[in-house]
């Protein structure tokens, strides 16, 4: 209680203390204090591919925009634009152009927020976790885009790194977000090993609130508190980031969270990785998204290569199963995880349980299963009284996850099973859901596909699926009257969605029979 009341202050404080016409004169822009050499390299390898498109993407503009977003023309995601995170993929390309590019980008940004009035207060490129990615892109970047620039531009980075720093140093305790404070205090550790004095006071107390937060938001299994598998990643990458720079300014980090902590934290990486090598995109509750930076393989390749791996037997993560063949992955999703976008917005998840994803050898073809049920034209939710469990078993060449779930509420009870069986020996999954309720209602069980999937052919009963160089057949059966196919094509999400529609009037349990098989 004591700890809530502080930080209520706290944030009642810095809320009063931004609001003064005085706030932007106290950031401190000494960008001697710095030291370049003691700047980093960045150690995350770019995309040479993405960073040509950025600079197609420019081709015939004139000039440079003061909109990121106009630039980037293939991002729609400020916190892709404004944290400076595509640098190391202009890095990657190298060249006069990428540098001056880059320089451009900066400049513009830098010069562009300085006009603005109390720019600290913009949510699309001034949150924490922005603030600071973008001080450790641009640090680690340094040498690549400041190399040959002139003396003005160098200065101008440098003090805008210093101020972003003093907005940081002054504000992060407010935030409420841990896993934004977090990524501020990456920043903060950064630059402080980076001046030109020792700033050992500051950086003890940043390492024990990086510590303090790191053991309250990661549980005993090494995952992440909201069980986001990206939001997980970027924690896990963002204290080996941490590490090397303390590392390399000669700074002991306690071992309980940079050794064993990490070793913890690769196994679940492990564990939510599917056939092509990239995270499970199944999300966790209770906090906001924290970010939408999705990590490559290669990325998360290196990450996993820096850390030391310890076996400690198979590893177990709450509310995730993980069923794996030699040619199948599925990952479901086995403890309600709430939705964090609009409450009826057809494109999000539906019950948020027993989601999965599923990917045949070394492609991801199934992106998310799962079903939604709707009452009176609305979406059912699962809350928090729900009664769920799920067991897994092998039986007769198959691995066999049944699933449940039971929701009582005052105006409408149901009950929902899916049962999935993968066959150890070929590239099939076959399934069943039920659904029995106290009323009338419809369900939808929905397999949204990867995007390089194609629906070729569509039958009565039975979908042709496309996937590279195979081919595939989705067929469905019923026992249950009242049963149609439908194909869709939902504008939020880009890719190939077959939905089972069905409704029950006069019965109100209905089967629906799945199976996903090579095409003979």
């Amino acid at each position: 209680m004591l700890k809530k009341i502080i930080e209520a202050y706290n944030a009642h404080k810095i809320n009063i203390m931004q609001r003064s016409i005085f706030y932007r004169f106290s950031l401190e822009k000494r960008g001697n204090i710095l030291n370049p050499d003691k700047f980093l390299t960045d150690p995350w390898s770019g995309n040479p591919v993405i960073g040509k498109d950025i600079l197609n993407n420019i081709v015939g503009k004139s000039g440079i925009s003061p909109d990121l977003m106009e630039i980037l023309a293939d991002s729609t995601d400020d916190e892709y634009a404004y944290s400076f995170a595509w640098i190391r993929h202009l890095q990657a390309v190298g060249g006069n152009g990428s540098m001056r590019l880059t320089r451009d980008f900066i400049l513009t940004f830098i010069n562009t927020y300085r006009k603005t009035k109390s720019f600290w207060l913009r949510l699309n490129s001034w949150t924490m976790p922005l603030i600071g990615e973008r001080l450790v892109n641009w640090m680690f970047s340094y040498s690549f885009f400041a190399s040959g620039s002139n003396d003005s531009f160098q200065k101008t980075v440098l003090s805008s790194i210093m101020e972003q720093f003093s907005h940081l140093w002054k504000c992060y305790e407010a935030e409420p977000s841990l896993y934004a404070r977090l990524t501020a205090l990456k920043a903060i550790m950064t630059c402080l090993c980076s001046m030109q004095n020792t700033q050992s006071t500051k950086i003890k107390k940043a390492i024990r609130e990086i510590c303090e937060i790191a053991e309250n938001w990661i549980d005993s299994s090494g995952m992440v508190a909201n069980r986001n598998p990206n939001d997980h990643f970027n924690v896990f990458k963002g204290l080996i980031e941490i590490r090397f720079v303390s590392k390399n300014a000669g700074i002991d980090l306690p071992k309980r969270i940079f050794v064993d902590g990490l070793a913890k934290m690769a196994a679940c990486i492990r564990f939510l990785r599917l056939g092509d090598g990239k995270l499970s995109n199944l999300v966790g509750d209770g906090y906001p998204l924290n970010s939408s930076l999705m990590p490559t393989r290669q990325m998360i390749d290196t990450a996993l290569s820096v850390v030391e791996s310890k076996n400690g037997g198979p590893i177990t993560i709450p509310g995730f199963t993980r069923l794996s063949t030699k040619k199948i992955i599925l990952i479901i999703n086995t403890k309600p995880c709430y939705s964090r976008s609009r409450f009826n917005n057809p494109s999000e998840p539906g019950l948020n349980i027993f989601d999965f994803e599923a990917s045949f050898g070394l492609y991801r073809m199934i992106n998310r299963a799962d079903i939604t049920v709707l009452f009176n034209g609305l979406r059912i939710k699962i809350g928090e009284n729900a009664k769920y469990f799920s067991t897994i078993k092998h039986e007769r060449g198959e691995l066999h996850f049944d699933g449940e779930v039971q929701q009582r509420s005052r105006y409408f009870d149901f009950n929902v099973q899916r049962k999935i069986a993968i066959d150890l020996n070929s590239e099939r999954i076959r399934g069943m859901d039920t659904t029995q309720a106290s009323q009338p209602f419809q369900a939808f069980p929905r397999f949204v596909f990867d995007q390089h999937t194609v629906i070729k052919e569509m039958h009565s009963r039975s979908i042709l699926i496309i996937h590279g160089n195979s081919e595939y057949i989705l067929s469905i059966s019923q026992r249950s009257q009242n049963c149609e196919l439908f194909i869709g094509q939902d504008s939020d999400i880009p890719y190939p969605i077959v939905e089972i529609c069905y409704s029950a009037t006069n019965t109100c349990d209905i089967k629906i029979s799945w199976m996903i098989e090579p095409n003979p």
